[in-house]
């Protein structure tokens, strides 16, 4: 499924309120918070990369875009 078509499904999809709370449910879970391994912050375990010493502090911008759509 490319993008395009995923953005359509969600929006204008079949899907139940269950079927939607449980795909945000797996990206959440994806980008959960994780001690950083160089300072004493949170980081996002997903979008954090160890091989090279990349971290992303948590909250990500994929979990801001989700709190601020649930406000």
């Amino acid at each position: 499924m490319t993008h395009d078509e995923l953005l359509n499904d969600v929006v204008y999809g079949e899907q139940t309120r269950f079927a939607l709370a449980n795909a945000l449910r797996a990206v959440v879970e994806l980008h959960s918070p994780v001690k950083s391994y160089m300072f004493d912050d949170m980081v996002c375990e997903f979008c954090s990369v160890i091989d090279d010493n990349t971290e992303i502090a948590y909250p990500c911008s994929t979990i801001q875009a989700i709190e601020k759509e649930l406000e």
